[in-house]
């Protein structure tokens, strides 16, 4: 009689357990979803801050540039074509910085070249090849088209340029 009492003892236990720990994991989940959230909000503000307007579904939040050495990139922007001949086995894909961060580089860019904008219109996702002797680089690039031009954001390192 005092095993089955154990038993149940125990089971009871593990049930409340897993309990506490899924109330933990939904309470996470919920913080991790209001500070995203409140981040797209503040990045927002901080175009407004500096004069752009730009939608929120403009900006690409989650990312489909996540390529690993083992996964060939797929999204290669038409300016930058791949060469006929293929590209070996030797090819680097740099790594992207956050899309928060980089809002802050297209302002911080636009003073650099000597530009302005008043509205982010459009934000396409791409990688811009590149050939470095024998190996192959994808660097992560923003194709950003304004209500004052279009500019690459070199999403690696944060350098805006003008398009051509």
């Amino acid at each position: 009689m005092e095993r089955s009492k154990l038993k149940q003892t125990v089971i009871f236990l593990l049930i409340v357990l897993d309990l506490c720990l899924l109330a933990i994991v939904l309470v996470q989940g919920h913080h991790t979803r209001s500070y995203e959230r409140l981040t797209r909000e503040q990045v927002l503000t901080y175009l407004e801050n500096h004069g752009i307007q730009a939608e929120a579904n403009v900006i690409p939040w989650k990312t489909e540039l996540k390529g690993t050495i083992k996964e060939f990139p797929k999204k290669v922007m038409e300016e930058t074509p791949l060469p006929e001949e293929g590209l070996g086995e030797w090819y680097e894909i740099q790594v992207m910085r956050r899309p928060e961060t980089l809002a802050a580089d297209f302002v911080r860019g636009l003073e650099t070249v000597g530009a302005s904008c008043t509205r982010i219109l459009e934000v396409r996702e791409g990688y811009r090849y590149s050939s470095q002797g024998d190996r192959a680089v994808f660097t992560p690039m923003w194709s950003i088209k304004t209500d004052r031009g279009s500019f690459y954001l070199d999403c690696a390192a944060g350098i805006l340029s003008r398009t051509l």
